[in-house]
């Protein structure tokens, strides 16, 4: 990979200002959590538990035969959580976009990354499993900016340009040093990249022949059922790429709280995460009327039909002004995923009509 320096101005746009007052309306959430003896780092003390719900989620679980459910639930406007395994660790997969976003933002604020930097990838840059960019970069090599692979990441799911943006961070370890340093974010693990992740994920070496998706599925397939399914029963309990469904939810809680990242950038994320055309089955389809979701997931490669890890978190915007954060994680599920999205659908309803 190569790259260029290029210059460009940050404009605030009337989105920005509008969620100017997002930022204002969380402060005083944020204020009641430093203040009352409570730990500000664990997103549980920013409100009572509501065990109704949680009694109602476990339930919905229990029906959909979820061996392993991760949950975590926090309306930001009126001070309610609910949680199952809340501090367990899962593996994250597409979900860990919304934390490289997050930890590359800081490093632009810190004057130590730039948004119209340029790098230009080819055909050997692609990585295994979803990415759109790939059919563009079989044809010709192509420059992006380090704000169009974020656009590209969050809005598609795009491993490559989940691998192109970690590259100009400066690699796993730069991302995952930035999250530490944040604080209150024990548990969640940016340590791959995307080729590494997908073919390991999968049984597989990783290896420069995979930015050929023929050449990962015709290796993956020559596995056969039971090694398939083995492979990701060790990437289940691999601990590394890994997050709980409390720091999830407080990396969200985080991002609006106005102390992490700047009004112009939360509002960039959001947005994309919003527009994003991935993953409309899950949560995103349990949105009752008023309700919007601007969310990151991601999900396993299926195995005779079967997902194991199938993850979706996001922000539930009400037109009242309301806010919802809903996190939902699986690491051993084995389900058909039209299962598991009528299952995350399942939750998402029952979330908003308990709190809505």
């Amino acid at each position: 990979m190569s790259s260029i320096l290029t210059g460009k101005t940050l404009m605030l746009s009337r989105r920005d200002l509008l969620s100017a007052a997002v930022a204002i309306s969380l402060a005083p959430l944020a204020s009641h959590a430093a203040t009352v003896g409570a730990r500000p780092q664990d997103v549980a003390n920013l409100g009572a538990p509501d065990h109704e719900l949680e009694a109602k989620i476990a339930a919905l679980e229990h029906d959909a035969g979820i061996p392993s459910l991760g949950f975590a639930a926090v309306d930001l406007a009126k001070g309610r959580t609910a949680f199952l395994r809340e501090g367990e660790l899962f593996p994250q997969l597409g979900l860990n976009k919304l934390a490289i976003a997050v930890a590359f933002m800081r490093l632009v604020e810190q004057g130590k990354a730039n948004l119209n930097r340029k790098v230009r990838l080819t055909a050997a840059d692609i990585a295994p499993g979803r990415s759109p960019v790939a059919a563009r970069l079989k044809v010709r090599p192509t420059n992006f900016t380090a704000r169009q692979l974020i656009e590209h990441m969050l809005l598609n799911g795009d491993n490559t340009a989940t691998d192109a943006l970690l590259h100009l961070a400066g690699g796993p370890a730069t991302i995952q040093a930035v999250l530490n340093r944040i604080g209150g974010l024990d548990g969640l693990r940016i340590d791959r990249y995307e080729r590494v992740i997908q073919a390991e994920a999968h049984g597989l070496k990783p290896s420069a022949a995979f930015a050929d998706p023929a050449a990962f599925d015709a290796a993956f397939n020559a596995l056969g059922p039971d090694r398939q399914k083995k492979a990701l029963e060790r990437f289940v309990a691999d601990a590394r790429d890994t997050a709980s469904p409390r720091s999830i939810a407080l990396l969200y809680f985080k991002i609006l709280s106005g102390h992490l990242l700047e009004l112009q950038h939360t509002t960039f994320l959001l947005d994309l995460m919003r527009r994003t055309k991935t993953g409309l089955d899950r949560l995103n389809a349990g949105m009752l009327p008023g309700w919007t979701l601007a969310h990151r997931g991601g999900q396993s490669k299926a195995v005779q039909g079967t997902s194991a890890v199938y993850n979706d978190s996001g922000l539930a915007t009400h037109k009242s002004g309301a806010r919802i954060v809903i996190v939902v994680m699986t690491g051993s599920a084995t389900l058909e995923t039209a299962v598991l999205a009528k299952f995350q659908h399942d939750i998402a309803a029952t979330v908003l009509g308990a709190w809505g």
